[in-house]
């Protein structure tokens, strides 16, 4: 097997038997992934600007280098931030030795049904949805949603867009694609001679998708008034909500950028009148944003896409220098597609189809159907296990809007998914080395994306619902309607732009370019498994490229490891995006598996945490609940009854 092997193509049937399904015990004796049994090596956020800075300089000089540096910068400064962020939690300040200290209070365990969110107000709100609005899990993942765009506006808001997977309880299943769609004057060299227009401002802004997802959702599966999943979101707006410490870091991280702002659109940040920004446990109020609200709970899809608020929205987003347009707010369409599905591990898994990078899930999942990686304390494993991602990531670079009839890539989409091309894949995979990028043979460059929020919901009757939401960059597009309250997205940052090779020599891929009414390529990946018909494992995950090697490692660590939800979420992960080439490894990783890579090749860098935030609900055989939000990354708490 040579380092140049090339991306194989499936052409013949899977001859090798798959892994028996593994034990169900869930006792770890000493686990690969957990950091409790072992010390933490000391490190700050300055050692990881000082580790970036040596990369930096091995990196070439050159017009190819600028995306290249600008994912690599991307993915080391996101990282800094998150571990800033965390070292502020109670949960990293309990145990110095663990910044995943396992705090079994943050497992909930119902019986009739549960909501895991990001922020525990907004997983609560889902549950009295449930419980007193006769609500379905649709309803709540809606009303949770809804909740944790006032609350974290600077991931997910109705200004954004996003994928929810759907499972009804009587077998049925589909898809949601809400992901924000270029303007209709958009064209695809429209950010060639200023990348950063993709990512502050009007230009930046997409057509958003949110409300428009949860209207067709509410219409297919909903059993709550309308107006019931948008009171509570309201009455936060107006009546006040403590800033979540999360928020409150976010917004200590960014307080340069905030002191440069205008009032007018983001005042709803500072005290009253003051230049004195919010602190974590301090009110904040939107008043614009719960107008808005209201008036989508009174009038429906037309109060967002038609009337006032499309108006005002089209005018502010016009005058930050955007192509926004009243037809291209009438013109968006939400998506109602078949679930991708794959049966793997025991399990029937459903997730979305692509611009979603559900496919390159699924691509990892047959692929590690095959190869043996029960053993949680085996270096051979976590090699395995990095691997498998690295050929996931090439994959993600063939991925693009299947409705783009111009550029269609359909059917090697659907070959990568396909079992005889794991087999093959698994072929080339070797147990006692790595190898340099082009053995996996990416097509296009590695486009990163970044932020979301993911929330789980199942209720009483068996309906499963994984949504996963967005804005992109922390606070989106960086502009936020006063007369709205409507923080934009800025999605467009999502597509390719031509004609700018990577530090790889890469192209960006001809499947992502901008065109008209387009939806970007996404990393978000909402997913939920079934076992013997009835939901399982409800999981999806916010941090970019992050999330579906996130999502992924939860399965190996689940139904190949035997690990609990709790375990599943707490537990250092590990990462690898092929570009760059290096693993990343969470502290709290055994340094004998560490070196275990080193010596078959891989670079390897450790992080405090790497930036993946999961939220998941599993189901037990004896009908047990299990809903964890991950708290030790980003505050959540999931809620049940």
């Amino acid at each position: 097997m040579g380092q140049t092997a090339s991306r194989p193509s499936a052409a013949e049937g899977d001859e090798e038997t798959a892994v028996p399904t593994p034990s169900s015990n869930n006792t770890e004796s000493s686990p690969l992934l957990t950091p409790n049994t072992i010390d933490q090596p000391n490190s700050t956020a300055s050692s990881h600007r000082r580790s970036l800075k040596r990369r930096l300089r091995a990196l070439p000089v050159g017009n190819t280098v600028t995306t290249g540096l600008a994912t690599l910068l991307s993915f080391f400064f996101f990282s800094i931030l998150i571990y800033l962020i965390v070292t502020k939690h109670p949960a990293h300040n309990k145990n110095k030795n663990s910044n995943h200290q396992k705090l079994t209070d943050h497992l909930i365990t119902a019986r009739n049904g549960a909501v895991a969110s990001d922020v525990e107000v907004c997983s609560n709100i889902g549950v009295d949805i449930l419980k007193l609005k006769d609500g379905t899990a649709v309803d709540a993942a809606i009303a949770t949603a809804l909740c944790i765009g006032v609350v974290n506006m600077y991931a997910s808001g109705i200004g954004g867009g996003g994928f929810m997977v759907v499972r009804h309880q009587n077998g049925s299943s589909k898809a949601i694609n809400f992901r924000e769609m270029a303007p209709g004057a958009a064209y695809k060299d429209m950010f060639n001679s200023d990348p950063m227009l993709a990512q502050r401002g009007g230009l930046a802004a997409g057509i958003p998708g949110e409300i428009y997802g949860y209207w067709k959702a509410w219409n297919m599966y909903g059993r709550a008034q309308w107006k019931d999943l948008f009171e509570p979101s309201i009455k936060l707006c107006e009546e006040g909500f403590r800033v979540p410490w999360f928020l409150g870091r976010v917004m200590d991280f960014e307080k340069e950028w905030l002191k440069t702002v205008d009032k007018q659109e983001w005042g709803f940040l500072f005290k009253n009148g003051t230049d004195e920004m919010l602190k974590e446990g301090e009110v904040m109020y939107r008043p614009a944003l719960g107008k808005t609200l209201r008036t989508i709970a009174e009038e429906g899809l037309d109060g967002f896409y038609k009337g006032k608020v499309a108006k005002n929205l089209v005018r502010f987003v016009r005058e930050k220098g955007g192509i926004l347009t009243l037809k291209d707010m009438e013109a968006y369409k939400a998506e109602v597609e078949e679930t991708a599905k794959v049966w793997a591990f025991g399990q029937e898994i459903l997730t979305c189809k692509a611009p979603c990078s559900g496919p390159v899930l699924i691509e990892g999942l047959n692929i590690a159907e095959g190869l043996d990686m029960s053993n949680d304390q085996s270096g051979l494993a976590v090699h395995r296990i990095i691997e498998t991602m690295k050929w996931l990531s090439a994959g993600r670079t063939e991925l693009g809007d299947p409705f783009d009839s111009d550029v269609s890539n359909v059917a090697r989409v659907a070959e990568i998914q396909s079992k005889q091309f794991a087999a093959m894949v698994r072929r080339n995979i070797s147990d006692t080395q790595t190898y340099g990028w082009k053995h996996y043979n990416p097509s296009y460059e590695f486009k990163e994306d970044h932020g979301t929020s993911h929330m789980s919901a199942l209720d009483s009757e068996g309906m499963a619902v994984a949504l996963t939401t967005t804005v992109n960059l922390y606070f989106g597009a960086r502009i936020c309607d006063p007369e709205t309250g409507i923080v934009l997205n800025d999605q467009m940052d999502d597509f390719s732009i031509p004609g700018t090779d990577n530090a790889f020599q890469l192209q960006p891929s001809i499947y992502n370019f901008v065109k008209p009414y387009k939806r970007p390529l996404s990393s978000m990946a909402p997913t939920i498994t079934v076992y013997n018909g009835y939901p399982s494992l409800i999981i999806g995950g916010s941090g970019g490229s992050r999330i579906v090697t996130s999502i992924f490692l939860s399965f190996i660590k689940i139904y190949q490891w035997g690990y609990t939800l709790l375990d599943t979420i707490h537990t250092p992960r590990v990462h690898h995006q092929l570009m760059p080439e290096v693993a990343f490894v969470e502290n709290g990783i055994r340094d004998d598996l560490v070196q275990g890579l080193k010596d078959r090749g891989h670079t390897v860098e450790k992080l405090p945490v790497i930036g993946s935030v999961m939220q998941a609900i599993h189901k037990l055989p004896d009908g047990d609940i299990h809903a964890v939000s991950d708290y030790w990354r980003k505050g959540g708490r999931a809620a049940g009854y």
